[in-house]
């Protein structure tokens, strides 16, 4: 291979490895409503989050008022209060993030999803048990999956449904829940894990709930222990 085809090659790929780029890794709402916004660029200027539509076509109009996203780095995280977004932005829209000075180099989009862990759980001998589901803000028509793990095996819990988020001590753990609606047995199997699905009626959309579960267990607080508190948010 000749000199100047060498030359040709080192410059194609001096200049692909200097092209800027920017990931929208993803964006979560937290329990507290803040939004959590993970990204990666390797250019100075400020990247900017844009709505877009499904398919990923559409470079919206801004999500934010502000430059927030100004950090160069991998996996970057903000995390900043919803104040900081404009109207239309929540869980389950797609957007994408774009160079600030160039809209043409742009991310793949991305759902804003959601994180609804809030509070601590109170342990026992094996630690605080962890309430979890598979979709932190699922679809109306479809089912909140939830699941309990790190319990005493072979035991049960009780899960609870409310509305709102609080502290108030009980059974001398804290009890997380604004308010109780109903609750439902959940029993543990011989690793201390167990499950639920509540079926989401179709029109749902929009409808808040919280969920925690006490557990018993001889090792815990006055012969229970709790999980982190989780809201749901039915989109």
């Amino acid at each position: 291979m000749n000199a100047r085809i060498l030359a040709g090659l080192a410059f194609l790929a001096g200049t692909l490895s200097a092209q800027d780029v920017v990931t929208l890794h993803s964006v979560t709402v937290l329990a507290n409503n803040d939004v959590t916004v993970v990204y990666s660029k390797n250019f100075a200027t400020c990247a900017h989050m844009r709505f877009s539509n499904a398919s990923c076509t559409q470079n919206g109009s801004l999500t934010h008022a502000a430059n927030i996203f100004c950090t160069s780095g991998s996996f970057v995280s903000v995390t900043v209060p919803p104040t900081a977004f404009l109207a239309g932005f929540g869980p389950g829209v797609t957007v994408k993030m774009v160079h600030g000075n160039n809209s043409g180099v742009a991310s793949p989009c991305v759902t804003v999803g959601c994180n609804g862990a809030f509070g601590s759980g109170c342990a026992g001998p094996l630690g605080a048990p962890v309430l979890d589901a598979l979709d932190d803000c699922p679809l109306a028509g479809t089912s909140a999956n939830f699941a309990i793990t790190n319990g005493q095996p072979g035991s049960i819990a009780v899960l609870g449904f409310g509305l709102g988020q609080a502290s108030i001590p009980v059974l001398g753990c804290n009890f997380l829940l604004g308010s109780l609606l109903v609750t439902v047995a959940v029993p543990f199997d011989s690793i201390g894990a167990g499950g639920f699905v509540f079926p989401l009626p179709v029109g749902a959309n929009g409808v808040q709930f919280t969920t925690q579960a006490f557990a018993l267990d001889v090792g815990g607080p006055q012969g229970f222990t709790a999980t982190n508190g989780l809201l749901i948010r039915v989109l």
